[in-house]
């Protein structure tokens, strides 16, 4: 009786999050193929501000309301100190600054691109329970060190398309000594993974101890359409770069367009032939 309660209250939910992963596709999309220079200044506060809610509201269902602040937290310090740090000293990403419009902004950081890291960040979290088998089990043993582990690289994976687009082409963000990956230095993706991997695993280590998997709740958790969520988010991520490129025809979206199809992409194809695929779930 309780798990038919709990799967009642959830379709609210449910259709709330669907309809705003169908908002930030549509999006996407729409704003992307829209060549309007003012519109591509905006768009990246546009997709960050959606997919902070989306990620937002698939983590509260998952976490509770208290893990996900837990998870923000550790994203904004973690992600707020890399920034400022390599903004002033050069590590660990390389000397940068943004030009990135933002009302708020912190250290020379804008708001938007931690939101970015929450969201982002929380849906390749997702996508590493999958391709790892985890679903709604709770974290133990040599998984606490996985699930960060593979969770790192599909969140550098975006950085690896998104970054020379943004800045090189887009001019987000500048590199004061740009490097031999279409402008960006190669230090700056082993930056991206020593920020997003020292965050997930003080994430894991934390969750690991107090995840609480109430019964009512985990019958939600073994439904399909809850972790394809997280593919659908990703998927999208990863064809913006396709639409820039029509958007924006040069060789580094070009080759930004080829780079997703053989990463962002097919991790996004392996993700829903793992659930579709697993008969554990409903």
């Amino acid at each position: 009786m309780k798990g038919e309660e709990a799967k009642n209250d959830e379709r609210p939910l449910s259709k709330l999050r669907w309809s705003l992963i169908g908002l930030f596709v549509v999006a996407s999309i729409f704003l992307t193929l829209y060549t309007n220079p003012v519109v591509f200044t905006l768009l990246p506060s546009i997709q960050a501000s959606l997919i902070f809610v989306i990620a937002g509201l698939h983590s509260i269902k998952r976490y509770s309301v208290k893990n996900t602040a837990i998870f923000f937290l550790v994203t904004w310090v973690v992600s707020l100190s890399s920034e400022a740090l390599s903004i002033r000293t050069g590590f660990p990403f390389g000397l940068y600054h943004y030009n990135l419009p933002s009302p708020i902004v912190l250290f020379q950081v804008p708001v938007i691109v931690i939101f970015a890291y929450f969201g982002a960040g929380y849906v390749s979290w997702m996508l590493s329970h999958v391709l790892t088998g985890q679903y709604s089990k709770k974290l133990e043993g040599k998984q606490i060190f996985i699930v960060p582990f593979v969770a790192a690289f599909i969140m550098v994976m975006w950085d690896l398309i998104m970054d020379p687009v943004a800045s090189t082409v887009l001019s987000q963000w500048v590199w004061h000594s740009p490097g031999p990956y279409f402008g960006v230095p190669l230090t700056n993706f082993f930056g991206w993974f020593l920020t997003v991997f020292t965050f997930y695993q003080i994430f894991a280590l934390y969750i690991s101890k107090y995840d609480i998997l109430q019964p009512q709740k985990v019958k939600i958790f073994t439904n399909k359409p809850f972790w394809i969520e997280a593919s659908v988010v990703y998927t999208q991520l990863g064809l913006n770069p396709l639409l820039i490129s029509v958007a924006i025809r040069n060789d580094i979206t070009i080759s930004m367009s080829l780079v997703t199809v053989f990463t962002m992409l097919f991790v996004a194809l392996i993700s829903y032939i793992t659930i579709m695929n697993n008969n554990h779930l409903r």
